[in-house]
């Protein structure tokens, strides 16, 4: 693991020490969302490296895209030509996204991937390769003008993979629970749309950003298979996944 410098060092052991505590999925990602917004950072994605045959959305752990890039994104199936997923079964060292490996020349969809993301702003990431059991994941994050100091570096590769593994595990105790279908942060984001919440003012209650609020929403949609907001709750209480 990358040195890291005094500052960063503090406010990367401080954070590690919240998100231990911290009980839901939504606790974590609040903490996380300011943490690499103080970095210059303000959108992410965790999730494994698809499988021949798997989408990207099956493998997902927590989506913090811009929505009009993860849409297009997941449309055209980018992560085939996509150099930073690939570079992360390669390597176990975090890397910007600079670094990640690709020929302009033949490989113009890994270049087209990578000139696309600058439209929505994202103009350099962050990642971190994550490999358990026998798969690869990542935490990936853009930003605009991001701090990439080597300082900087340290402090993310450690908040990654903290974070990456106190998800997990709150995934896992949730979906233990027999016959439970939705992870605990979609049940709590249906729960405030049951009491009439508005994603942006569900995400204020929650300290998490507007869009991962959505993202929680259509995974309850998804797996619920309902058609709309509105008989996702319905069947979420019909079902006692929620309770208002």
């Amino acid at each position: 693991m990358q040195v890291i410098d005094a500052y960063w060092g503090r406010r990367a052991l401080d954070y590690v020490d919240a998100i231990e505590a911290s009980k839901t999925s939504a606790s974590v990602l609040s903490q996380f969302e300011k943490m690499i917004g103080d970095l210059g950072f303000h959108a992410y994605i965790m999730a494994g490296v698809p499988a021949p045959g798997q989408s990207l959305q099956q493998t997902i752990l927590a989506n913090g895209w811009p929505r009009e890039w993860f849409d297009m994104y997941a449309r055209e199936q980018f992560h085939r030509f996509d150099p930073i997923p690939r570079h992360c079964v390669s390597t176990l060292n975090p890397f910007a996204w600079s670094e990640a490996p690709y020929d302009r020349q033949d490989e113009p969809g890994a270049h087209e991937v990578m000139t696309r993301a600058k439209d929505f702003r994202l103009n350099e990431g962050f990642c971190v390769p994550i490999h358990y059991d026998d798969a690869v994941g990542a935490v990936s994050i853009a930003g605009e003008h991001p701090n990439l100091a080597p300082d900087a570096r340290g402090a993310l590769h450690l908040i990654s993979i903290f974070t990456h593994s106190r998800l997990r595990a709150l995934v896992r105790a949730t979906t233990s629970n027999q016959g439970r279908r939705l992870s605990r942060i979609e049940a709590e984001v249906l729960s405030w749309a049951a009491r009439g919440k508005t994603a942006w003012e569900t995400a204020r209650i929650l300290g998490v950003s507007e869009r991962n609020v959505r993202w929680h929403l259509e995974e309850a949609q998804r797996k619920l298979a309902t058609k709309n907001k509105t008989a996702t709750v319905a069947t979420a209480l019909v079902n006692g996944e929620i309770s208002i």
